[in-house]
This record gives C-alpha cells, sequence and structure tokens, in this order.
C-alpha cells in the first residue's frame, strides 16, 4: 500500500521517500544535533509535512535535551522510587499534579521548574525531607503515616554510613573557597555556634536565618572573607542557608538545637528555635564575634515579618533569582548598620 500525504506545492496528495539528514535544532536555549527523518513529495521533490514523522523528532529532540541537559526517563523514575513513595504522595511533596509525575516517568520532558526539582533530588537526595517539611500538610492522614514510614526507612538506610556532621557538611562543601562561600572553607563549629549565639533564648526560624546571613555578608563587606563559609540562597521571606531545613533537622537529630511549631490566630505555622548547647565563643576571632552581637543588636527589636522585609532591599536578594546562591560579591551594596 502507498502511503500518501498532501504536498503543498503540488496542492494535491501524492507519495513520499523518506530521508534522513543532520539537522540542528533550537530547544530551550540549547542546540541539538539530531538525524531527523524528512518527508519529500515524489513527484516535485518538495519536502512534506508528515504530523508522524514531525512528533517522533520532537519527541527525539526532547530526549536528547533530557539527558543532555536534564535527565532521563528512568532517571526520573528511580529518583521517586528512591524513597519507595506512591506517584500521588511523592507529586504533593513536589506540589506537583500527580498527572505530570506519571507522564514524566513515561518518557514526556519536564517543564523547567519542575526538571530543577528533579535534578536538586538527584544531586542531593535528602532534600526530600525539606519538601516534607514544606509539603506535608498537602498529605491526607494516611498519606502522611504512610510517607513518615517511607522515609525514615530510607534515612535509615541511607545515611546508615553517614554522620549528621557529614551530611551537613555535604551541603556546603561543593561551594567553600568561591565567591558562594565567601572565599573560605565551611566550618561547621562556626556555622553551629553562629546559631547557638543566636539561639539562646529562642528565636523564630524566619528571624534566626537573616541574622545568619547578615553576620556573614556584613563580615565580608569589611573584611572580604565570610565568618562561617556557609552558602545561602534567595527565598521568598529572604536569604537563607542553602537547604536550611535539612541542616536544621540535623542539628535536632544531633540535640545541637529544638525546633518547637505552633500556630498563630491566623493559621500560620510559627517554628521557635531554642539552642541546646552553651554557646562556644572561643571558635570565633575578636572581630567575628563583634560583628555578630553588632547584628543581633541592630535587629534586637524586629520580627521575622519586619527583619524579611528590610533584607528584601537589599542587592543581593534583589538581583539573584528565587532559590539560588547569592554571591557574596553582592556584600559590597549591603547596607552599614546605623
Amino acid at each position: 500500500m502507498t502511503i500518501m500525504n498532501y504536498c503543498e506545492s503540488c496542492r494535491t496528495e501524492h507519495s513520499y521517500t523518506i530521508k534522513k539528514a543532520l539537522h540542528v535544532f533550537r530547544f530551550r536555549g540549547q542546540e541539538i544535533e539530531l538525524e531527523r527523518k524528512q518527508a519529500f513529495c515524489n513527484n516535485c521533490g518538495s519536502s512534506i509535512d508528515v504530523e508522524e514523522l514531525e512528533n517522533e523528532t520532537m519527541e527525539s529532540v526532547a530526549q536528547i535535551y533530557a539527558e543532555k541537559y536534564g535527565l532521563s526517563t528512568i532517571e526520573i523514575r528511580n529518583i521517586r522510587k528512591q524513597y519507595n513513595l506512591g506517584v500521588r504522595p511523592f507529586a504533593k511533596l513536589l506540589n506537583i499534579g500527580s498527572a505530570s509525575v506519571t507522564r514524566y516517568e513515561s518518557g514526556s520532558l519536564p517543564q523547567a521548574s519542575h526538571l530543577e526539582l528533579y535534578k536538586r533530588l538527584k544531586q542531593h537526595p535528602n532534600v526530600i525531607l525539606e519538601f516534607f517539611n514544606a509539603n506535608k500538610g498537602l498529605l491526607s492522614s494516611r498519606e502522611l503515616k504512610m510517607v513518615e514510614t517511607a522515609l525514615d526507612a530510607w534515612a535509615t538506610a541511607e545515611h546508615s554510613f553517614q554522620s549528621d556532621e557529614d551530611i551537613i557538611e555535604s551541603i556546603y562543601k561543593p561551594y567553600e573557597a568561591t565567591h558562594l562561600a565567601g572565599y573560605i572553607g565551611f566550618s561547621l563549629d562556626k556555622f553551629m555556634n553562629m546559631i547557638l549565639y543566636f539561639t539562646t533564648n529562642g528565636i523564630q526560624k524566619t528571624k534566626l536565618m537573616k541574622l545568619l546571613w547578615y553576620s556573614d555578608f556584613l563580615y565580608f563587606k569589611r573584611q572580604t572573607v565570610s565568618i562561617t563559609g556557609a552558602t545561602y540562597v534567595k527565598y521568598l521571606y529572604g536569604p537563607v542557608p542553602k537547604d536550611h531545613d535539612l541542616t536544621l533537622a540535623h542539628l535536632q537529630h544531633m540535640s545541637v538545637i529544638e525546633v518547637d511549631e505552633s500556630t498563630n490566630d491566623e493559621g500560620w505555622t510559627l517554628m521557635m528555635i531554642r539552642a541546646c548547647e552553651p554557646f562556644d565563643p572561643t571558635v570565633f576571632t575578636e572581630d567575628e564575634l563583634a560583628t555578630m552581637k553588632e547584628i543581633e543588636s541592630y535587629f534586637r527589636d524586629y520580627g521575622s515579618r519586619k527583619i524579611s522585609d528590610y533584607a528584601h532591599n537589599e542587592w543581593g536578594w534583589l538581583q539573584t533569582q528565587e532559590k539560588q546562591p547569592i554571591s557574596y560579591k553582592y556584600a559590597e551594596q549591603l547596607r552599614e548598620l546605623r
């Protein structure tokens, strides 16, 4: 049976011949080279648009892009399976539709924002705990119990040979000595003790995140190095240490801090963080301690909302994309406290 298709040049249907040739596609900002199949009219030789061939070509382009710049279908599927989670609860933890997860695991290319979520989980599987803390309210009571059981089992197996300290250091070590860490190595002792300093009498989580950021960035502005070597990212409510929820979870597991959750009259979840260990000032230099004390004094009467609004006017926060690391180079534009 001869296959026919409409030829725009001939303005009628003709049989066609399929030829293969290399072609460069521009897809999501990247150039993808592919040997594509293209149909040519057997009557006039003009190219013919055959829907099946075009769909096959675009599927191949998307798959090459996913494998070269993103993730393969198998990798995407294995990301969920490593936690032993069903499609629906996994989708809720990522705050995306379950139909999207099913499509991605069947070969469809995730949209850019969803692909970033999968890439984060592939590079740092522990981030699933951060997603759980952020989105567990979307789970039903039955799903919540199942997810907690699955993640507890995964965490036990995943970290049986890895200490809390090692996990926290693995978050920040990839950036150390770069402009995203203040050009020094990450110091877990300084990072923990800076947290202990600000949480001695208990403090709201949102405010703590800003005090840490201001301490490191103000010190960098004056000394061209940070105090802790921690990396901070832009979040909706201001700068926060990278993977902050995961970091706090492991500090809590180490009994360095305790985290108390409560709900206010407006229905907002409040997280109060308190030190469980004494602060050790000997790990800091006099200049570092002076900077921390200056930050504490200046923001003493600021609540979480007020300090977040204050941080939103900093150039580093304004110029950085959502959930991306904030370069210490922006510390030069940090407002001096007065």
